[in-house]
This record gives C-alpha cells, structure tokens and sequence, in this order.
C-alpha cells in the first residue's frame, strides 16, 4: 500500500499516518515499490488563522477516491494539547475516509496505541468519573459503545490490583524459546527444529546463571518480586531433568518470600503429560496455561498446530486434577477455517472444562509467521473475528468471568483485541504489571526483554536479551548490568 503524506506542522510523523492506514489495512507493508491497488492521502497542516486541518482520500483499485476533511472544531471532554487534535483531526478523516469505502467503523476508531486500557485507567486515576471517561472514548476517539465499556470495567479491575503492588515489588521473567513444532500464525521467537534443539542443554545451564544473577540484582536493587513467569515458546517441552534445573535456580535465586503467583506457560498440549503436570506442579509453579487456540480439529490442521483436540481435552482434565490454584488457556478468534459455530464450540468447551481463567485473542498477521499477507484467507473488514470477540466477551460474562487486561496488536483482523477474563481471584498481577508498565519486570533468557520503570512511573528503560538462542549464548553474561546501576542511581 503506498502512504502519502503532506505534514505541513510541527506534529506527528509518518509512523502515525501508516498507523492509521493499518485500521483497514491490517496486511499492508508500505514498501516504496508495493504493488498494492490501494493507496492512501493525508494533509495536514496549519491554516493562516491558526486552524489544524486534515484531510485523508483512500483510493481503491476500482476506480475513485474516497476522502474526507476535518478541521481543529473538536471539543473534546478533556483537555488535550494540540497534537493530539492533529491526530483526532487525521484518525476522525481517515475513519470516514474508510467507510465510505469499506462501509464500517474500527471498533477501536482511530485509536493506534497498543494499550487504550492505560489511557483510560490514567483518566479514572486523575479523578475524571466514568462517564466523563465515556465519553472521551465514544466521542472523541469514535471507540464503539461496546469497546469503550470494555476499556472502562478493565480499568477499574486493574486499579484494584494494582493497589496490593508496592513501589519496590516486580515481575521476573524466565524464558524458554523452543517449541516441538512452529504453529503457522506464530511470530514469537520460539524454535522448533533438530540443529537448535542441540542447543538446549547448554541453554538452561546458561539460562541458571542469569537466573542467579538476576536474583543478586534483585537483591542489591532492593526490590522484592511479586510475581514469576516461565514462559515461551513451550517450556514443557524440555525434559524433567531440565525443568527441575530451572526451578531449583528460581528457588534458591529468586527471592520468594512476597510471591503471590507463580506461573508456568505450559502451552501445547501434547507436551503436557499427567506425568509432566505433576512434576511442573511440585516445582513450585501454582498457574498453568493449556491452550488449545480452538477445539475445531479442521482449524488446528490449518494453522499448523500438531496436537489433537483429544490431545488438549486430555491434558486440560489432568491439569484441572492436578492441583494448580489457576488453569489459563488461550483462544484465538480470527483464525483460518473457523467459523462462528467452531469459534463458539471451542467457548463453549473451555468454559465447561472449568479453568479459572480465559484470554481471546484476536489473529494478528505478523511478517515473520507463515500466514502470509497474500494469502487471500483474510478479509479486510474482519467482520467474523470481530464477530467472535463480542460473543466471547457476553458469554464469558454470563458465566462469571470479568475482563482483567487487555492489550492490542498491530495488523489485527478486525481492529481486535486480545483480554484476559477471569473468576474472581485467578486474575494473573504479571498480566498487568506488564501491559500497564507499571512495575519493573526483570527478565533471563533469549528474545527476553527486561523492563525498569522509575519510581515515579515517569521513565521505563527497556533492556533486550539477545534475540537467538546462540547469540545468547555467545554474548557475556552481564546483559543490561550496567544500564540498570545507572537507571537506579547505582542501585544493583
């Protein structure tokens, strides 16, 4: 898709015009040469009299141009600064723009952030009353009724655990990035071949040390976790004896004293043995995740995933038995070969098998995953996902689950979102620790990425890992020793 851009102000850049494009084009690339048929217009800039004017024109392959203008007329609910009427002023055209030619509005609407939870928590907190935060939401960034009040409740839910998070309490991160077989949508920095399962043995020995010394910056920095995460990739994939390596390290390292969850991201459920269970479970870890994405075997087939539904429906049951305080599992909406019959099924059957907690995702087409962006599977409306969110979020509140985090992705079908529902009490405090980066979330291990944020909130400092599996074990063993001293004042 080609983006053109006259910006004759001081606000906003390029980035956020190709961020709004991606609200109907979720597949767009925007290389210079793309043969796209569709490509898109924006102007903005400062009239004479001081007045910001913006104007988007989509132009489709048949023929014809689709435009719209606004000028700096919003009032809005709450006082905002004027480059923000520069990007209402853009979103709000390019949203018209956009149904005239598709003929819907993004259940988001113009908003492009990846967390629109944070903003309206950061309102509710600074004593602007819901209502007032409703109407930001539906009228001044054109969010739908039902997304709003989604983004309103979560707020709330995530204020009232936020309140049981101290200054000096934090997250700790331990990552596991291999997986028996690479899932097609899959765009995570997972590995799932022969030559970099080699490699496993060396990494969890690495992965002990970094665990060890990320205890004794803990320590010297004088914080104190409150939550642990294993996640991957499948870290049930490795075996007991190097799983027990990992959780004797996590014990002896990690100071456990204020942990309130531990969780385990177990995954695939064709690693996920009664036996592997038990033996996860005696480790420590209280939390599990068995994620089947759909119990529509025809969909797993399509996207790669090398389990069966009597697979998951197995492991789901042993995990259930097993002993842990919360069993997680992830769906996704969106994906190709389901339908809305298949997509409430699998509600349908996760609900019944009784786990505490549930996260639906929305299909994001990632670059790096196999579903391409030509592959024809996709509509750009995204009207079944968006479908299959909703049905999701009333179903799951008339069985007694409440939204607790939410976050967005880029190149979403549908303009979705992904939110985590919960019982009361199984909501997991990593979720939003992390998605509202509110606390600092120290991290070990490949494509890791370890996340400090000042006192006062003001200031976050992200430190990454190396991506690869042997470029982390090639580098030295001091990742990020330095710039967490210095971001704390010497602290660590």
């Amino acid at each position: 898709m080609r983006v053109n851009v006259t910006n004759k102000t001081e606000f906003l850049n390029d980035y956020h015009f190709r961020s709004l494009c991606l609200l109907y084009f979720p597949q767009a690339k925007f290389p210079t040469d793309d043969p796209s048929p569709y490509s898109a217009d924006f102007v903005l800039e400062r009239l004479p009299d001081g007045t910001l004017y913006a104007s988007a024109s989509l132009n489709s392959p048949e023929g014809g141009a689709f435009g719209e203008s606004y000028e700096k007329d919003i009032v809005f609910t709450i006082p905002t600064d004027d480059e923000s009427i520069a990007a209402a002023i853009t979103g709000k055209a390019m949203l018209a723009a956009g149904k005239k030619l598709f003929g819907f509005v993004p259940p988001w609407g113009y908003l492009t952030g990846l967390r629109p939870v944070k903003r309206a928590r950061y309102y509710l907190e600074r004593g602007f009353g819901e209502q007032r935060v409703t109407r930001l939401f539906t009228n001044d960034y054109d969010v739908s009724p039902e997304k709003t009040r989604l983004s309103v409740a979560t707020a709330r839910k995530e204020t009232e655990m936020l309140s049981s998070v101290r200054p000096e309490h934090c997250g700790v991160y331990v990552s596991v990035p291999f997986c028996p077989t690479r899932c097609d949508y899959c765009s995570f920095v997972s590995y799932s071949n022969k030559k970099l399962f080699a490699l496993i043995p060396q990494y969890v020995e690495r992965l002990c040390r970094d665990i060890a010394r990320t205890g004794d910056i803990i320590r010297a920095s004088g914080f104190v976790p409150k939550s642990v995460y294993i996640g991957g990739g499948t870290p049930s994939f490795l075996t007991d004896t190097q799983l027990g390596m990992i959780f004797d390290a996590i014990q002896k390292h990690i100071p456990m004293a204020d942990v309130t969850e531990y969780s385990f991201e177990g995954g695939r459920p064709d690693t996920l043995t009664p036996e592997k269970l038990a033996f996860i479970r005696a480790g420590g870890p209280d939390r599990i995740s068995v994620n089947p994405q759909s119990t529509c075997q025809k969909v797993l087939d399509a996207i790669g995933r090398k389990h069966t539904v009597e697979q998951f429906f197995k492991s789901a049951e042993a995990a259930v038995r097993c002993g842990f305080t919360t069993v997680n599992t992830d769906l996704i909406a969106g994906l190709p070969e389901d339908t809305f019959g298949s997509f409430a099924q699998t509600l349908s059957d996760v609900i019944g098998l009784g786990f505490e907690n549930i996260t639906v995702h929305t299909l994001s087409i990632k670059n790096a995953s196999e579903i391409k962006n030509d592959s024809g599977v996709f509509d750009p409306v995204g009207e079944l996902a968006r479908k299959c969110v909703s049905y999701a979020g009333e179903t799951l509140g008339a069985h007694g689950y409440s939204p607790y985090y939410l976050y967005r992705q880029k190149r979403t079908v549908g303009n979705g979102e992904n939110t985590g529902f919960s019982l009361p009490g199984h909501e997991s405090i990593y979720n939003v620790m992390m998605m509202e980066e509110s606390s600092t979330v120290f991290a070990c291990g490949a494509g890791a990425i370890t996340k400090l944020v000042s006192p006062d909130g003001e200031k976050i400092c992200r430190i990454a890992f190396p991506k690869y599996p042997y470029e982390y074990l090639e580098r030295e063993e001091n990742v990020g020793e330095s710039e967490i001293r210095a971001f704390f004042g010497g602290r660590g």
